[in-house]
């Protein structure tokens, strides 16, 4: 019997709540700005304040209902499961659009670290490295970094193959690498960096 797929989610948090907030207060006042210029629209101040309210209120309208679309929608992040690694696709996006490896087209795995190691702005990755023979081993433009990152790793570094580990996931993420581990014969290597090292408890011995 396959294992059940493992569904990674982002738990709803203060961050995300905020993000919509504040797209509400900016849509709010793009609003009040065609208030204004309904009021005079014949003068330069008029069509000034028409201009910016309208082109306001589309943009922060079009991100406010994407984000509250993802907050509320709950789509999952990563899935794994017998067959292979799915990255859903962002709402408002349809799901046939979601991203799909199959396993025996994964060369390697790697779990890479971004930025510096003693600064705030260090990220942890999970890259699938694609088979050169395979169809989504193309599009390498933009990875450099993570062609460095795994270098003598088998398999082609690919951007869109490089997941980002957030802290709201709902599943521990060492947890995540267990089940990739467990899931694909292909190598994995864990060159993170900056993770909190495991104290080891000590016990005197019992004379």
């Amino acid at each position: 019997m396959p294992p059940a797929p493992l569904t990674v989610r982002l738990r709803p948090s203060f961050s995300g709540s905020g993000q919509a907030i504040g797209l509400l207060i900016l849509l709010f006042c793009s609003l009040m700005f065609v208030v204004g210029g309904l009021a005079d629209p014949a003068s330069v101040g008029g069509v000034l304040f028409l201009v910016l309210g309208a082109v306001g209120t589309v943009g922060f309208g079009a991100t406010l209902a994407v984000v509250t679309g993802h907050l509320l929608g709950r789509r999952p992040l990563l899935v794994l499961d017998g067959e292979g690694v799915r990255v859903p696709a962002r709402w408002p996006l349809p799901r046939s659009r979601d991203r799909f490896l199959p396993w025996d087209e994964v060369a390697a795995v790697c779990a890479w670290s971004e930025g510096v190691p003693t600064g705030k702005g260090l990220a942890h990755r999970l890259a699938f490295l694609p088979a050169e023979d395979s169809p989504q081993a193309r599009g390498t433009s933009g990875a450099e970094m993570l062609r460095v990152k795994t270098q003598g790793l088998p398999g082609v570094p690919v951007l869109r193959w490089s997941v980002p580990v957030l802290a709201g996931w709902t599943v521990p993420q060492d947890e995540v690498i267990a089940r990739v581990r467990a899931l694909t014969g292909a190598p994995f290597e864990d060159r993170r960096i900056g993770l909190p090292r495991k104290r080891r408890v000590v016990r005197p011995k019992r004379t």
